[in-house]
């Protein structure tokens, strides 16, 4: 997933961690946004990879940590799905999920041989132990943190033991509303030792985490932070009080 066409120019009172978000409004913003988009994104991004030689390349030594055949779990493709494309063309058994019906119906009807799901990443219906990797390339950023940890429950769950994880994000310290052409949309940036909590908590361990200058002058502006982590035991949600 890509976000964002412009420079953020954040408040900076919204800039508390950890604050409390109109979860509903949040998820909404976020299925209209992308709604409204979808074309867009599709159009500008379905090819961004071939021009992205960094990216491409954190993925190409992900997939190295996959077996062959592997089931792998695209969160939150948008219409683009050009990480999905690539598990795809490495040989991946590759299903996608996005909660916007349009970029779901747009990349289904684009990029053959993948899954695609309209599912919400906060309500996957999987099984447990159902995928050996899971890539989410921007698209926790729309989670508000009361969900957060929910998430990483779930991405436990959902993965085979010694499962891959991988995350890309906006780096920083912002939660709140990004307004652009007359839309709001909900999303927060995070720091490396936000996302270590997440993974050290909730059942991974981190084998690689990096931070990358916007080196793009096409792309939105931003530090990004990339992650690997490996799944080192189930987790049991009862043992754990919010």
């Amino acid at each position: 997933m890509v976000l964002f066409s412009q420079p953020i120019k954040p408040d900076k009172s919204k800039t508390k961690r950890w604050k409390k978000i109109d979860l509903e409004k949040a998820k909404q913003s976020c299925v209209n946004y992308y709604d409204a988009a979808h074309q867009d994104y599709h159009d500008q991004y379905h090819d961004e990879l071939s021009v992205k030689p960094y990216d491409k390349e954190f993925l190409t030594r992900f997939s190295t940590l996959i077996g062959k055949d592997a089931k792998v779990l695209d969160i939150g493709c948008s219409s683009s799905a050009q990480q999905a494309q690539f598990f795809r063309d490495t040989g991946f058994q590759t299903t996608s999920i996005d909660l916007s019906e349009k970029c779901i119906a747009t990349a289904k009807a684009s990029f053959k041989g993948i899954h695609f799901l309209q599912m919400d990443m906060l309500a996957m219906n999987f099984e447990s132990d159902t995928f050996d990797a899971v890539n989410a390339f921007y698209s926790i950023i729309h989670i508000p943190d009361e969900k957060i940890e929910g998430l990483f429950i779930d991405l436990n769950r959902i993965l085979k033991p010694n499962g891959k994880l991988a995350i890309a994000v906006h780096a920083g310290n912002y939660s709140g509303f990004f307004e652009e052409n007359g839309m709001s949309v909900f999303y927060q940036t995070y720091t490396k030792d936000k996302l270590k909590y997440l993974i050290d908590k909730f059942g991974f361990r981190i084998l690689e985490i990096q931070e990358r200058q916007p080196i793009y002058d096409f792309e939105f502006q931003t530090v990004r932070i990339y992650l690997m982590a490996e799944k080192i035991k189930t987790f049991e949600p009862n043992k754990i009080s919010f």
